[in-house]
């Protein structure tokens, strides 16, 4: 991911510059990991039991679940352009 960031970075495709900070960060945390491979880490970081392995993943698919929860409910409350104009008209003509 670093290689094709730092390539649309080079061939000008980027304009947002918080790209370019997490390209920064990308491209750091990259060059840890290959050449300090524990040193960035907490003692204990991998050092979990199965329990508290259960915990986390649980919560990430309970995070999931919850994202696509939302994105169904906002679906459904979801008003198309004309909807939202002819709200906007009735608002101010009435206001």
């Amino acid at each position: 991911p670093v290689g094709v960031g730092g390539t649309m970075a080079y061939q000008g495709m980027i304009q947002n510059p918080i790209f370019y900070l997490v390209l920064l960060g990308g491209g750091y945390e990259t060059f840890m990991r290959f050449y300090d491979p524990l040193g960035h880490a907490p003692p204990n970081y991998y050092g979990i039991t199965s329990g508290q392995r259960a915990a986390i993943t649980g919560g990430y698919f309970g995070l999931a679940g919850a994202l696509f929860a939302a994105m169904a409910w906002n679906k459904q409350n979801m008003k198309t352009p004309e909807q939202l104009q002819r709200q906007s008209i009735e608002k101010t003509f009435y206001d």
